[in-house]
């Protein structure tokens, strides 16, 4: 069953990885080696789909009143290692619940995103931690399912864990919203019978349903094919060309904020900004429309600021960008 209290959760359950950042002109060609432009980059940022996107729900949650109207709770497994500490730092600075996160006696996932001008990034992606996840879902996980109000999954973690728990809130009457963003798999008709919004890029949306996406109509044709599998709708981003929110019988569409392309910066985290903030404004009870718009302004301030979980805006920048 959701929430019911005056403060409701927002459950993420996925990744975390330290994110190392290498700046580049361009990627090396294969058999090639190339310097980086400065020698102020190789550096350590937290990040990982799932601590990214319960860090866009935390930051979006606190209003300019310092009234909290969502929870951001992460369920996540540490590492062993030497980036823990600051990973676990970071999360709680920014009001990010960590009490459901498991430890293993692996290394912490990690990814390096090669970033090049304009913003453009490249990622590898080493699983860690993040594999390391017990055979059965522990009860205080349960638990948190059961009392959400969402559930927010990626595909950073084992697909047998994102299912346990699909199957799990599917039977508390609790909404998933899936990301598809993160390891290339294919997503069985099992798991997408227990999911309430699934939410591909342009790319991901035509590998999931072998159909070209190259137009908003395409698109469109190709949400509604996973549709017919069991998901209820289907939240599409296109970058630069907006976003779809399509369901059965409707199709509701929002552009892209218009942002000076010299103030993007990196555009790493910008997908997980967005669902975060369209999970916040969905629980709050706000129109489709208006959560395309909230999560909207949210991915546009993402993307003017360096590294994954420090670019995530306040509530307040959202709600200025909003009425500017």
């Amino acid at each position: 069953m959701a929430s019911t209290s005056a403060v409701k959760d927002i459950l993420v359950i996925g990744s975390l990885n330290a994110d190392i950042i290498i700046e580049t002109t361009r990627l090396p060609k294969r058999g090639e080696t190339i310097a980086t432009p400065n020698d102020r980059t190789g550096y350590m940022l937290p990040g990982g789909k799932g601590a990214n996107q319960a860090t866009a729900v935390a930051k979006a949650s606190l209003s300019e009143e310092k009234k909290i109207l969502t929870r951001a709770r992460l369920a996540t497994v540490f590492g062993n290692d030497g980036h823990v500490e600051k990973l676990q730092d970071t999360l709680k600075s920014n009001n990010v619940d960590i009490s459901l996160c498991l430890q293993s006696n692996v290394p912490s996932g990690q990814a390096f995103i090669f970033l090049e001008p304009g913003g453009e990034n490249s990622i590898i992606i080493v699983g860690g931690s993040n594999n390391s996840w017990p055979e059965t879902l522990p009860k205080k996980i349960q638990d948190a399912i059961k009392s959400a109000a969402c559930v927010l999954l990626q595909q950073e973690i084992p697909e047998r864990v994102n299912l346990a728990v699909a199957k799990c809130a599917q039977a508390f009457g609790v909404e998933v919203m899936m990301d598809l963003g993160g390891e290339e798999r294919k997503m069985s008709k099992e798991i997408l019978s227990c999911v309430t919004i699934v939410s591909p890029n342009e790319t991901e949306l035509a590998r999931a349903t072998g159909l070209p996406t190259d137009t908003k109509e395409k698109c469109v044709k190709a949400a509604r094919k996973l549709i017919e599998k069991g998901c209820k709708q289907i939240l599409v981003t296109l970058g630069e060309h907006g976003v779809l929110l399509v369901s059965d019988n409707e199709v509701i569409t929002h552009p892209c904020w218009e942002i000076d392309p010299n103030q993007i910066i990196d555009t790493t985290g910008a997908g997980d900004c967005f669902r975060g903030a369209f999970a916040v404004a969905r629980v709050e009870g706000k129109n489709p429309l208006e959560c395309l718009r909230f999560a909207s302004a949210a991915s546009a301030l993402c993307i003017q600021v360096k590294g994954a979980q420090p670019s995530m805006p306040s509530r307040e920048a959202i709600e200025k960008l909003i009425s500017s």
